[in-house]
């Protein structure tokens, strides 16, 4: 029974954070027509469709973009540094921080679900920029081009 509950628990947290519904099915094991319901008790309306991004390169299509994911990947990573009781709660603590210390930023829940599996995965990985000491994020851009997203110079 606290299984169920700390189940029922998590999907809420994370559907009130609009994460789509396949990644609270997934973190929770719970009917993904129960999820929808849920979702829309909470915000009034059916989750958006669509399917999940892919790699964290598809999210990182201009500057600004780029800027936002390597922001969230700062906050994951320090997040993942203090103890906690599994990833996806690692990933909501780094998506919070993420939201706090940038409201205005475009990253939703699902992308920075992508991004986190991409950095446990080593798909990309943060540095700091030789010249500014920026953070960077590496691997993470289409065109391969590894510049520093602050002073704008190659590494």
């Amino acid at each position: 029974m606290l299984r169920k509950y700390q189940q029922q628990t998590l999907a809420i947290e994370l559907l009130k954070r609009h994460a789509k519904v396949k990644i609270a099915h997934q973190a929770t094991d719970m009917p993904i027509r129960l999820l929808r319901q849920i979702y829309r008790q909470l915000h009034g309306r059916s989750p958006s469709r669509g399917s999940i991004k892919f790699s964290t390169r598809g999210l990182t299509g201009s500057r600004r973009k780029y800027r936002d994911v390597t922001l969230f990947a700062v906050c994951f990573q320090a997040a993942a540094n203090k103890p906690a009781d599994n990833e996806i709660h690692t990933l909501i603590t780094a998506f919070d921080a993420y939201k706090h210390s940038y409201p205005a930023g475009n990253l939703d829940f699902s992308a920075a679900w992508v991004i986190s599996q991409d950095i446990k995965d080593k798909k990309v990985q943060l540095s700091t920029c030789p010249n500014c000491r920026a953070w960077v994020l590496l691997n993470a851009r289409e065109d391969l081009a590894e510049r520093c997203g602050v002073c704008n110079k190659p590494l």
